[in-house]
């Protein structure tokens, strides 16, 4: 051993702070002494020793000892707060009787409130929640005189910045004037100097506002330090600390108090006993923190003159956990060292690492791994642990994969309340207050399940609400008037609107009973923060929130859900808490309701919840820095990435890593900057990675959980030149681990399955089938995923007299539905058969812009033949009759939103300059040409029953065609009548013969056999000519101009909004629509060529005769359809050509079930024909006209 006065001359004591003592030589316990010549009754003892050397059982086996000599003196055994009960277990079972009457667990706070008691001193101590608040409050005082914070002090979150920048100051023992002293010394114009500067000016008037009335955490040590000479309990006491790292200056300035009262302090310190404790090998070496630590206590001793006894120093041997595991010694021994010998001989039982696809399945692995071990070493489920880096992200995963195998398991971390129920109806209370009953917030309370509405009522409610366009006080206030539209296909009686109308208005009436007198309270104005805290509190209390709590925590304990349970037994405390502080701290602020809900949200977002484990025997999931382990023969190292381990120290806060290695080299210390903190996490992971006195498990993961690659942590490099054998082992993604509980052969039965379905069958597979089968658990589990693996869809059949009940004698068909039934025929049943419909919600959407659209049309073309005609109407004239059409299509509207909502103003000026660009391209249209409309909105029931529209399918059953026809052009000579149909669309419809031929696109030839029935009927002596059939787009086209002048750029939008459908390629006829016609047609799908024929390209074109077979084809279409129909055709065989398939866009996919992967379920293909070839099937399949 190196002599002590050589070690102290190293970095942290100088000659001349040596304390008083000598030095013993090494003795036959294997310990040396160092041995003070001061004092025998008051001495501080250093116990060093590796990890896993048994310090821990050395100093309670010592403690246990004198306190039973020794039954009058208190003794104190301080560790970190969350090891505090396993401390105390481990001292009660080494007690003898299991007993320990003088010797306390405390930790530094917990010792603190023990004194206080003792002494009476009556501290308020400020919680996080309280800081946030009063800085908060501190921010509109102070905020003005702020510099760089002032741009950010608003921000979400920032106030927690600042208030964690505070804590580590008073953490760190720098008061407000040692922070002043320290800006002296640097340059005012720098960056950080206006950063402290300003962190300053908050400090100072939060110790101001703090000062006589409350203590922070930070602050409760100095109170201790301050009272301790005062306690009869500490007088004479004997300290034991183990499981620290290091100590913070707030805890050391309470060690110098005590120095001076207490009997004698034993420190335990993690240190290779090899090593020289007092050696300045700087940050880098491992025992760095032990190191320091110790030079901090030995600097104390020499300066409260306080003897040092016998340090210990306990080598590796029998009582070492690691003692009977050569490769975890060497590994302990030799981890991140100088120096480190390499292990020659086989260690894959003792050590392993796997490489696994993502986190979850290294859950997965390690949850498999650990239930095996049970079975084949007869592990207990506490004698296996999980550590990783980043414990949220595994604990998400632990719930369903810790279920998969039985395994009893404890996360140890405290949970966020944000999102507790509780928490979630306070701020959705808030929030309709806020946005003025958003549809959002109300139905956000609602649905917390503590709002006293059961879930039909909610879903009624929901229903009306989006149906009617239910939004703001003012509509909730008052009587519900009107019943709901229900735009579906089922016809609701007028009684039963009116049922459905008192229901909503009585839940209406109850849901504004609760909301009233708290909604009365928080939209006034001027409220300050203890009239809205109160409203809040009467308005929770009315709920009857903490009986409702008080029940679900009693349901979660009868399910055996203790975590659960322990949440709600805490969270109502935390809420009353909270409002009492606001009311404490913030009582006469006034703030706005946005304002205090972002208190609130603060407040809650702080608060934690901490939870103990279930029992005694389960897994403990944790951290490598908070996690206490003991007693661990197998631990698992999950996440052992990069930017994991080490943990990325991407900088948040307000003062960067920059700033911190500055202030570091001004000797003023703070938190470890980013380059200590990554080499402190070695020491944490030597800490850790030496817990299991048996085996020890490492995985890393390919990718992270947002799918993206992930690299391996240096560690693993780091352990394979320890270990020459140590080699990584891949498990594929998705392997399906040996089955070790009937719910975890799941993943095993059905990878199985699967490949069962292909004709591969293991005789493994077998017998777990025939396992699970005879499980009276599993057995209905299994018969279904069996009948799921061989099931095939064999299509869907309705019986012929079903069918008929369904849609009756007379099919009365409109052509949208036949076109649905050429898509899909399960579409069609489920439309016109269960009369499904979507859920009915107060928007003004596509469809009600195309309904909109036609209205318009309608009501110009009205007026204009009132008053006008085509020819003569000027654009004056136009604009006047289009604002009066829109008013009034307005004012008819069934879906008033449009007047309501914020998006009008937009949406009918949209609407305008669709409108206004259409009625000038229509005009154009017919002004190119000698065709005069004849008709608008022609409606078939106009019709008297004609053949073509009264269809007889059989002796009982004809089907009966309704439409509208939204313009009919005619051209009438002396023995002819010629006609045209034009549809308006709304969206990007264009005709396309192919889409005819499938039976998708009737529309337009029906139309035309009744236009041309019906003036057959006019007009008895003469010939009813087709002339086209055509689509003609709503729209207000963009169009390049490239320099040309307006009359140029006119004809281009005209051409953009040129008819599109099928021409009549008759030259007399298609030279009557756009007269003068050369080249290209600005109004019908027709280019000519020089010579004056007709092109092939630009060209959408018909001779008479085909339209006379198109007619013919068309009819049988609708004939074979409708026998399809009343057939109980319902197959689930949507349509497919090239990518498109009748389940675009389908609002009924998610009830069909449609599954290209499951046999029997496939498309229809349609296949993709030349126009030539879709005339010569249609002449071929036409048939007579006659015919249906």
């Amino acid at each position: 051993m190196v002599p002590y006065i050589h070690l102290c001359r190293h970095l942290y004591l100088s000659r001349e702070e040596i304390p008083f003592f000598v030095i013993k030589k090494r003795t036959t316990s294997g310990s040396t002494f160092f041995t003070g010549t001061g004092a025998q009754f008051m001495a501080l003892q250093l116990i060093y020793g590796n990890s896993g050397s048994g310090k821990s059982t050395y100093i309670y086996e010592k403690v246990i000892q004198m306190a039973q000599v020794d039954r009058r003196r208190n003794f104190y055994v301080i560790v970190p707060e969350q090891f505090t009960m396993q401390a105390q277990r481990e001292l009660v079972q080494r007690s003898q009787n299991h007993v320990i009457v003088n010797i306390d667990v405390v930790s530094f706070d917990r010792l603190a409130y023990r004194i206080f008691d003792e002494l009476g001193i009556q501290n308020t101590v400020m919680e996080e929640t309280g800081k946030s608040l009063v800085l908060r409050k501190i921010v509109e005082e102070k905020g003005k005189d702020l510099t760089v914070l002032r741009g950010n002090i608003r921000k979400m979150g920032y106030i927690n910045e600042l208030k964690s920048m505070i804590s580590e100051l008073m953490q760190y023992d720098i008061s407000v004037e040692e922070l002043e002293d320290f800006l002296g010394h640097l340059k005012p114009e720098s960056n950080l100097y206006y950063k402290l500067s300003d962190v300053h000016t908050m400090y100072a008037a939060f110790e101001e506002y703090l000062r006589g009335q409350y203590v922070t955490a930070e602050r409760v040590l100095d109170v201790l330090a301050d009272a301790a000479e005062e306690s009869q309990l500490l007088k004479g006491a004997v300290f034991a600390f183990d499981g620290f790292t290091g100590f913070t200056p707030v805890q050391m300035k309470l060690l110098h108090r005590c120095m001076h009262v207490v009997k004698d302090m034993y420190v335990t310190v993690t240190l290779d006993v090899r090593e020289d404790p007092l050696a300045d090998c700087g940050m880098q070496d491992l025992f760095y923190m032990s190191r320091k630590m110790t030079a901090a206590l030995l600097r104390a001793a020499r300066e409260e003159q306080f003897p040092l006894e016998d340090a210990v120093f306990l080598e590796p041997g029998k009582q070492s956990r690691l003692a009977q595991t050569p490769v975890l010694q060497h590994l302990e021994q030799n981890l991140f060292r100088v120096k480190a010998q390499q292990y020659a001989g086989d260690c894959q039982k003792e050590l392993q690492i796997y490489s696994l696809a993502t986190p979850r399945e290294e859950l997965q692995f390690a949850a498999w791994k650990i239930s095996e071990q049970m079975r084949s070493q007869g592990y207990r489920y506490g004698e296996c642990a999980i550590v990783c880096g980043d414990v949220e992200c595994y604990e998400k995963y632990a719930q369903s994969v810790f279920s998969l195998y039985d395994i009893p398991y404890f996360v140890d971390m405290k949970s966020s309340i944000l999102y507790h129920p509780c928490i979630e109806l306070i701020r959705a209370v808030l929030e309709i207050v806020e946005k003025d009953f958003s549809y959002e917030s109300v139905f956000r309370f609602l649905r917390t399940g503590l709002s006293g509405f059961a879930e039909a009522d909610i879903d009624f409610l929901e229903n009306y609400v989006l149906a009617r366009g239910i939004r703001g006080a003012s509509r909730w206030k008052k009587k519900f008037l009107k019943p709901m539209r229900h735009t579906g296909r089922i016809r609701v009686e007028e009684d039963v609107l009116q049922q459905e109308l008192a229901r909503a208005d009585q839940l209406r009436k109850r849901f504004w009973k609760q909301i009233a007198p708290f909604y009365e309270i928080a939209s006034g104005q001027e409220q300050n923060v203890a009239e809205l805290t109160r409203g809040l509190y009467e308005f929770l209390t009315e709920l009857q929130l903490e009986e409702q709590i008080h029940q679900a925590q009693e349901a979660f304990e009868e399910a055996g859900e203790e975590l659960l349970a322990s949440q709600y037994r805490q969270i109502y405390k935390i809420v009353v808490d909270l409002l009492d502080k606001l009311v404490d701290l913030l009582g006469e602020e006034i703030l706005s309701v946005r304002d205090y809900a972002d208190v609130l949200e603060e407040g809650f977002a702080s608060a934690k919840v901490g939870a103990i484990p279930p029992g005694a025997d389960c897994v403990i999931l944790g951290d490598i820095e908070r996690t206490r382990l003991e007693g661990i023969k197998v631990l698992f190292f999950l996440g052992a990435n990069d930017g994991m381990i080490p943990k990325s120290t991407a900088n948040g806060g307000i003062l960067s890593q920059y700033d911190r290695e500055l202030i570091e080299e001004q000797k003023l210390q703070l938190s470890p900057t980013a380059r200590e903190q990554s080499f402190l996490q070695r020491f944490y992971l030597y800490l850790n990675m030496t817990k299991p006195s048996e085996a020890l498990c490492l995985t890393y993961a390919r990718m992270d959980a947002k799918q993206k690659a992930a690299r391996p942590s240096y560690l693993i490099g780091t352990l394979q030149k320890l270990f020459a054998g140590l080699q990584v082992q891949e498990i594929e993604a998705g392997t399906a681990f040996e089955p070790l509980t009937a719910k975890s052969s799941l993943d095993a039965y059905l990878t199985g399955l699967t490949a069962a379905r292909d004709g591969e069958v293991t005789e493994a597979w077998k017998a777990l089938h025939q396992y699970l089968k005879n499980s009276k658990v599993w057995e209905p589990v299994v018969q279904e995923l069996f009948a799921a693996a061989f099931s095939k869809f064999t299509g869907e059949q309705l019986a012929v007299e079903t069918a008929r009940q369904l849609y009756g004698t007379i099919l009365t068909n409109s052509v949208t539905r036949l076109e649905l039934f050429a898509r899909c025929a399960y579409a069609h049943f489920l439309e016109y058969g269960l009369k499904l419909s979507e859920r009915e919600t107060y928007s003004f959407a596509a469809l009600d812009m195309g309904s909109m659209f036609h209205e318009i049309l309608q009501h110009y073309c009205e007026n204009l033949e009132k008053s006008y005609d085509w020819y003569s109407v000027t654009e004056t004239q136009q604009e006047e009759l289009l604002k009066a059409a829109m008013q009034d299509a307005v004012l008819s509207m069934p879906n008033e939103s449009l007047l309501e909502s914020a998006r009008s103003a937009y949406v009918l000026e949209r609407i305008y300059r669709i409108m206004r660009r259409s009625i000038w391209a229509l005009t154009e249209q017919i002004r190119h040409g000698t065709f005069q409309p004849a008709g608008y909105e022609v409606d078939f029931m106009q019709v008297n029953e004609l053949n073509v529209q009264n269809m007889m399918l059989d002796e009982e059953h004809k089907m009966r065609l309704v439409g509208k026809i939204d313009r009919m052009d005619t051209r009438e000579t002396e023995d002819a009548v010629y006609v045209r149909i034009i549809d308006y669309k709304s969206g990007k419809t264009t005709f396309q013969l192919l889409n005819l031929y499938y039976g998708q696109q009737l529309q337009l030839v029906v139309y035309l056999n009744a236009a041309m029935a019906q003036l057959k009927k006019e007009h008895p002596g003469k010939e009813i000519v087709p002339a086209g059939i055509f689509y003609y787009r709503m729209d207000d086209p963009m169009v390049e101009a490239d320099g040309e002048d307006e009359e140029k750029i006119m004809e281009h939008i005209l051409g953009e909004l040129r008819l599109n459908g099928l021409v009549s390629l008759e030259r007399e006829v298609y030279e009557q629509m756009d007269v003068g016609l050369q080249g290209k047609s600005e109004v019908i799908p027709l280019t000519l060529n020089k010579d004056g024929s007709v092109s092939k390209r630009g060209t959408s074109g018909a001779a008479p005769v085909d339209f006379t077979a198109l007619t013919a084809f068309v009819n049988r279409k609708i004939c074979g359809a409708a026998e399809q129909i009343l057939k109980g055709d319902i197959d689930i065989r949507p349509y497919q050509i090239e990518s498109k398939t009748g389940c675009d866009h389908c609002p009924y996919h998610s009830v069909c079930g449609f599954d290209p992967k499951v046999e029997g379920y496939t498309f229809r293909k349609n296949k993709k024909l030349s126009t030539d070839e879709v005339w010569a099937n249609i002449y071929r399949e036409g048939g007579d006209s006659d015919e249906c």
